[in-house]
């Protein structure tokens, strides 16, 4: 993510398109983190928006990054992005119950504008190396050499 060699400025309007799919999708789980710091640096000053946020920190820890299986809830299984889409607007309606609403705005649209940016720039280049993928292969090379 944070590769200074993969930070190039995009060809045109449709590769920062297609930069920003790919890596929206590639890097959500790193943005989240992202976008839950910022948040947490602008309510330094704000305990009770503090205290909800650590709360709903729990729900994203338990509900979307230590999860290995998709949620079922009622016999209805929910993707990641599902997920995420809910825990994110749940956690801008909390906290703004919490009256704290220019800095939890400010914090979301610099969080927003950092990501965005970020997805423009970053290549595509070798994102899809997928760790089974490189162990499988090797794996597979180890197999086809003789044994002696």
């Amino acid at each position: 993510m944070f590769d200074r060699e993969s930070l190039t400025l995009p060809h045109g309007f449709f590769d920062a398109i297609s930069r920003l799919k790919t890596n929206l999708v590639y890097f959500r789980a790193n943005y989240a983190i992202a976008v839950l710091a910022i948040l947490f640096l602008s309510l330094i000053y704000h305990p009770t928006s503090l205290l909800v946020l650590a709360v709903l920190v729990v729900f994203w820890i338990f509900l979307y990054f230590l999860r290995d299986e998709p949620l079922v809830v009622s016999n209805h299984q929910f993707d990641d992005r599902t997920v995420m889409i809910c825990l994110s607007v749940l956690t801008v309606v909390m906290l703004l119950f919490t009256h704290a609403t220019a800095n939890i705005l400010g914090a979301v649209l610099t969080a927003a504008v950092l990501v965005l940016v970020h997805a423009a720039v970053r290549r595509r280049d070798n994102l899809f190396l997928d760790e089974e993928a490189v162990a499988a292969s090797e794996y597979s090379g180890l197999m086809s050499y003789p044994s002696s």
